[in-house]
This record gives structure tokens, sequence and C-alpha cells, in this order.
């Protein structure tokens, strides 16, 4: 039984790998963004009950801001392990690639937090749309920074 399952990933595994990098970061990608949307929308909604129930106060982009705080800290290392291994096929320090990666979710988050802002308030978005906008942007510009920063292959320019 153990032989077989170990057949079939490895059969998969192949499949998977005869794909070009590109889709393998789509499809991953997808996955990644999927869950952690999902998970935005999932906090914002409870950290707005909790908000209401407790009777904070707290703006809507402050609920929704401290929502998008955790998402990352948990999404950021679900990424991290399935676009080192499922894209990029790294076999680097992945101490070194944790940090880089760390480095360029950061980099996008002090981007995300303050567009997803200025969207909920200018535009009266809820926080799940104006993520939505800015998925757009961000799954060019983290594919390229993973791609040539977080997982470059040495000699790869």
């Amino acid at each position: 039984m153990i032989k077989t399952f170990i057949k079939l990933y490895m059969w998969a595994e192949n499949l998977w790998f005869s794909f070009p990098e590109k889709l393998r970061f789509l499809l991953v990608g997808g996955f990644n963004t999927v869950f952690a949307y999902s998970l935005l929308t999932f906090l914002d909604w409870g950290f707005g009950k909790i908000n209401s129930q407790a009777g904070w106060g707290f703006p809507d982009v402050g609920v929704a801001n401290a929502a998008l705080l955790v998402q990352y800290i948990i999404s950021i290392n679900l990424s991290f392990i399935t676009m080192r291994y499922y894209v990029f096929r790294s076999h680097g320090d992945w101490r070194k690639e944790l940090a880089k990666a760390w480095s360029v979710y950061i980099f996008i988050y002090l981007i995300n937090a303050p567009i997803m802002s200025f969207l909920m308030l200018m535009f009266v978005l809820e926080a799940w749309q104006a993520q939505a906008i800015f998925l757009i942007f961000s799954t060019i510009i983290t594919f390229l920074l993973h791609k040539y920063y977080s997982f470059r292959k040495v000699g790869r320019a």
C-alpha cells in the first residue's frame, strides 16, 4: 500500500514539474491567494463582530487592517513552503530564503495596507472588495520578487 502511494506521488510530482514555472506559480499562487483572501474575509468578519459586540467602536478600516496583518502573518509561511518547493523547486538555504520571502511580503504589506485603506475610504468599499482590486497588482509583483530575489537560483540574473 505504501509503495503504491509513493509511486503515485512520484508520478504526480513528475507530472507537476513538467509544467512551466509560470503555470506552477499561477496554480500554487492561486491556491495561496484563495487561502489568504478567504482568511482575510473571515478575520475581517470575526474582528468586526468582536469590535461591535465589545463596543470598541474601531472604524471598519482599522478592523480590516488588523485582519490584514494577522492574515499576512499566517499566510506568509504557507506561501513560503508551497512556493519554495512546488514552484521554484529551491534547494538553497531555507533560512535565508525565508528571510527574503518575509521581506518580500512585508514590502507587499506596506503597499497593501494603505491602498486597501484608501480604497475603503474613498470608494466606500468593503475590505474584501478593496483586496480583490489589490490582488491584480500584487500577483505580478510577487512573482517577480520571488523569482528574482527570494528563490533566485545561482546564475539566474
